[in-house]
């Protein structure tokens, strides 16, 4: 910003000097001379500033993050939000199932993993019912390794 303003300082300067100076001067060949050197005058009064405020601007590039890091970094947020959303959604659909078939369950908690060629297995699935359905725990186990493929900690509370 400081150079901007230099550049519009000098030409403002200059272009007040050159009318001055050609207010004074009568018509006649001196009066071209003159407008020719204020002209050049002019333009070297532009150049330089202009000149040395392209030099104040410096982009640093080293100081900006490499391309890879980023979309690594996008990547992997990427893959935790599917992992999460993935979670929430077997967890809602076990305690659906469970609900249809006459079990209501506390809560479940379906640990999830990603495999090397970025698919996702399941961990483990905990399920926490009340004493009252402690019977069912024999139902829950079944429905669950049906759908999942997993067998289920069942946890009283």
């Amino acid at each position: 910003m400081k150079e901007i303003f230099t550049v519009v300082s000098v030409i403002c300067a200059s272009a007040l000097i050159c009318t001055l100076v050609s207010t004074f001067i009568t018509s006649g060949s001196t009066k071209k001379i003159l407008n020719l050197v204020l002209g050049a005058f002019m333009i070297c009064c532009l150049i330089m500033p202009v000149k040395n405020a392209l030099k104040g601007f410096n982009i640093n590039v080293s100081d900006y993050e490499p391309a890879d890091e980023i979309t690594a970094t996008d990547d992997e947020a990427y893959n935790r939000e599917v992992l999460s959303q993935t979670r929430e959604n077997l967890e809602s659909t076990l305690n659906d199932l469970l609900l249809q078939n006459g079990v209501k369950i506390n809560g479940c908690k379906i640990i999830l993993a990603q495999s090397d060629e970025n698919s996702i297995i399941i961990s483990s699935i905990s399920i926490y019912i009340n004493k009252e359905y402690a019977v069912n725990t024999d139902l829950i186990v079944r429905i669950t390794e049906q759908n999942f493929g997993v067998s289920p900690s069942v946890l009283t509370e």
